[in-house]
């Protein structure tokens, strides 16, 4: 089937290019297991656009051969020689990503952080959903304009609240504007927050990015070097069907896989004490153990949580004792034990 495989390849042209993959030489490893391709992608240039166009030529050519069930695409990015010297001063770039909007990732983003420098570390959060930047109005930071570092001009200051430097592109722009870009643009955004933004060193840097699988991860993924993915969801298919998405991009791009929350677990009456699993329940906890990931907590739906969303006050910062705080210092407590035992 090798062969049959490579012949199909050797079909598909190389983006701009008038030779194919083959030819190209992008194309590693290939292995196959009941019907399940596996190609290795030997990346010469970090494109977003191309890999997405072979993400799409790659296993749609190899499907044409009988027996293919599936065709999985692992992407080796071109290495840099150099690491830009201010990410060299951030310890852990954590990414956090649900596959799906509506499940509060950027929520669990805000609250993970505030929880980290809690515990007293220097931590960053870079909103990197350009298109719906919520950081701003979590944070408190709705309408604090971004200004430029007076010590290098070509810097930005990143805005602080409740200890956190953070930088989002809702600061830059008129609050009600819709951002209406495409790919290279939002790339090049990303590429700003990390390179031109004056962080200085932080223990953690949260990447809080928009749902699914597009440009802003992959420019993450080829700009920094991530040292973890953390994937939310909520307990019921719809949602966890997209976690898996975001797993699986995670594993192509060879980013570690932190782990998993599940938010909006479980429902407490503040009235009567009675439980409801609005949306089912555990269904995070069974997809980190089919993944063979960790398993980072619940989180349960609370008025506080939005209250504190919607006024700037994160519910780690304005109810610190409420058990949905301890639900999310829980968590952060587990990502410093996987990294650690990274």
């Amino acid at each position: 089937m090798i062969d049959k495989i490579k012949e199909e390849l050797n079909k598909v042209f190389y983006p701009g290019k008038t030779n194919s993959v083959i030819k190209e030489g992008v194309i590693g490893n290939i292995t196959t297991e009941d019907g399940v391709v596996s190609i290795e992608l030997l990346m010469k240039e970090d494109n977003p656009n191309v890999i997405q166009l072979l993400q799409k030529s790659i296993p749609n050519a190899v499907k044409k051969i009988e027996g293919v069930k599936d065709v999985n695409l692992i992407i080796n990015l071109p290495k840099h020689d150099e690491e830009p010297p201010k990410l060299q001063n951030i310890r852990y770039i954590l990414a956090t990503t649900s596959g799906k909007g509506g499940v509060g990732k950027s929520t669990v983003s805000v609250n993970l952080a505030i929880s980290l420098s809690k515990f007293g570390y220097k931590v960053g959060l870079l909103d990197a959903d350009i298109y719906g930047p919520n950081i701003p109005r979590m944070m408190g930071i709705d309408g604090i304009p971004v200004a430029l570092d007076p010590k290098n001009k070509d810097k930005i200051l990143p805005i602080v609240k409740y200890g956190i430097k953070i930088i989002s592109i809702g600061s830059m722009i008129p609050k009600d504007a819709a951002v209406i870009w495409r790919g290279p643009l939002i790339n090049q955004v990303i590429k700003q927050f990390l390179n031109d933004v004056t962080w200085g060193e932080l223990d953690f840097l949260i990447v809080d990015l928009p749902p699914g699988t597009g440009d802003a991860q992959l420019t993450l993924a080829q700009e920094a070097k991530v040292s973890g993915g953390i994937i939310v969801t909520t307990p019921q298919n719809v949602a966890l069907d997209d976690a898996a998405k975001a797993y699986d991009f995670f594993v192509k791009l060879k980013v570690p896989v932190v782990g998993v929350i599940e938010n909006m677990s479980y429902f407490v009456c503040p009235k009567c004490g009675y439980r409801s699993d609005i949306f089912s329940h555990g269904g995070g906890e069974a997809f980190a153990k089919k993944t063979k990931i960790p398993f980072l907590g619940e989180i349960p739906i609370d008025i506080q949580i939005r209250e504190g969303g919607d006024e700037g006050s994160p519910v780690s910062v304005s109810a610190p004792d409420s058990v949905v705080a301890k639900a999310f210092a829980d968590a952060a407590r587990s990502i410093i034990e996987t990294l650690k035992n990274a």
